[in-house]
């Protein structure tokens, strides 16, 4: 009898150690688009966050204790609002507990998503949307991984100022993201007394048009924002519409450093003609600020790369969607540290979401993207500008000068080379002169002297016919 007890009493410890040891399953929400044209690497993203947790799960003793694993809820929001919000609240009503969103792509879904999420106190850790502005005061509970478009806008300034233009254009891929981030650009540029000649939307379909119309306005400093598919193509019209003379007089300005993501196969240019349309542009690309950080991901790009079976280079979105999670794993670590309880959170849980969003300026790591760590939930970075230059036949991008609220435009850092232009520094805009042209008196004199034998010889050649008419 007593030892049936015994036997029953020790049964009972060791369930209780076991779901002592047993961890809790935090619920991510992620969000990712398999099905709109223009974003083909949505399922990228969602296998680089996956590989993330998988590995945040494997080291979950060191980063948590053992009390949690990460487990991603996704779902498809094809880049439109609609499916986003229906799929948001599938996650919301259907699925158990969410304790973070990760995902959107597209500005317009963001908006729409952030808007509904802050209703349930759930942070949006965004991992490619740059385009939101205002996101400070309009969305307090969004993240964001990649720099926004916005941050760029000084460092143009100063890039157009160094080089004494005070006129440009800017051209610009037809939709509502593309014109809404061209338009704070021109806002900016006008306040900062740089004339905007043109700002002009182009498609695909009426490229062409656009171009010649740069032409007609006779602008030679130009901005230029299309996705990464389309500019191999930009450039290849670039070449079909200007003659090479007229080519070199051009300055494209660019958003960016992706080259090794343009598409050569989608136009009727060979690769060799849309580089030497696209020789010399320049380049205005951020550069992550590196803290030191105890804890950072094994996993490096490459590696990435091969995990995802992928023969090109990845994009940053695909990177930024790795980092993500490991950005809430970072943050769940750290509130452990100061006994914040992760699995108390709740949709009312104001005060955790609050904890989370203050704590998120104490995460800093080395991400496959590069070093990321957050000021005002915004991705610190500096700006850096380059020019994609030719050496050799061989295309190089090469960094010119660097920009920073501190410092500001810097063309003496250790990785800065000069710019290199086909012929002379490029003007800004055509222009007509009318010259007064001053003879000295040498020349005159010779012009007038000419001149004067002219006119004798003529009149001796006009008497000698007219005497010398009957004679044969």
């Amino acid at each position: 009898m007593y030892s049936e007890c015994w036997i029953f009493f020790i049964l009972i410890i060791l369930s209780n150690g076991n779901q002592t040891n047993k961890s809790t399953t935090l619920h991510i929400g992620a969000l990712f688009d398999f099905d709109h044209l223009s974003k083909d690497n949505g399922r990228h993203e969602l296998q680089a966050a996956q590989i993330a947790i998988e590995e945040i799960n494997f080291h979950q003793k060191d980063l948590f204790n053992g009390r949690y694993t990460l487990t991603l809820l996704s779902n498809n929001s094809r880049c439109d609002p609609i499916y986003a919000v229906d799929a948001f609240f599938h996650a919301i009503f259907r699925r158990p507990q969410l304790h973070f969103l990760v995902g959107t792509s597209c500005s317009n879904e963001t908006k729409a998503v952030i808007q509904v999420a802050d209703y349930y106190n759930l942070i949006l850790f965004s991992h490619s949307t740059s385009f939101i502005s205002q996101a400070n005061e309009s969305y307090s509970t969004l993240v964001r991984l990649s720099v926004s478009d916005e941050n760029y806008n000084d460092a143009r300034v100063a890039f157009i100022k160094y080089n004494n233009w005070s006129h440009v254009a800017i051209i610009h891929q037809d939709s509502i993201e593309h014109s809404l981030m061209m338009a704070k650009l021109a806002k900016h540029l006008n306040e900062s007394n740089i004339n905007v000649i043109l700002t002009q939307s182009a498609s695909w379909l009426n490229l062409t048009s656009a171009l010649q119309n740069l032409q007609e306005k006779k602008a030679r400093i130009v901005f230029v924002n299309f996705d990464t598919s389309f500019r191999a193509i930009f450039f290849c019209e670039v070449y079909r519409t200007f003659i090479k003379e007229l080519r070199e007089r051009y300055v494209w300005i660019l958003t960016g450093n992706d080259y090794d993501l343009w598409n050569f196969s989608r136009n009727n240019c060979t690769k060799q003609e849309i580089l030497h349309a696209a020789r010399g542009h320049i380049i205005i690309d951020s550069s992550y600020k590196r803290k030191s950080s105890l804890i950072n991901p094994n996993m490096t790009a490459h590696q990435l790369q091969q995990k995802l079976h992928v023969n090109g280079h990845l994009d940053r979105q695909t990177l930024h969607a790795y980092d993500a999670i490991w950005v809430i794993a970072l943050l769940i670590r750290t509130s452990l540290d100061l006994n914040i309880s992760v699995d108390e959170f709740t949709y009312n849980s104001v005060h955790i979401r609050d904890d989370w969003l203050n704590l998120i300026e104490q995460i800093h790591f080395l991400g496959v993207s590069g070093p990321v760590s957050f000021r005002n939930r915004q991705r610190q970075a500096e700006t850096i500008i380059s020019q994609f230059q030719i050496d050799l036949y061989r295309p190089k991008i090469r960094t010119i000068a660097e920009y920073s609220h501190l410092s500001e435009f810097n063309i003496n850092c250790s990785k800065c080379r000069s710019l290199i232009w086909p012929n002379t520094i490029p003007v800004d805009t055509e222009r007509s002169e009318i010259r007064r042209v001053v003879l000295k008196i040498a020349e005159i004199i010779f012009i007038s002297v000419a001149c004067i034998f002219g006119l004798v010889l003529a009149i001796f050649f006009l008497t000698f016919n007219i005497i010398h008419r009957h004679e044969r």
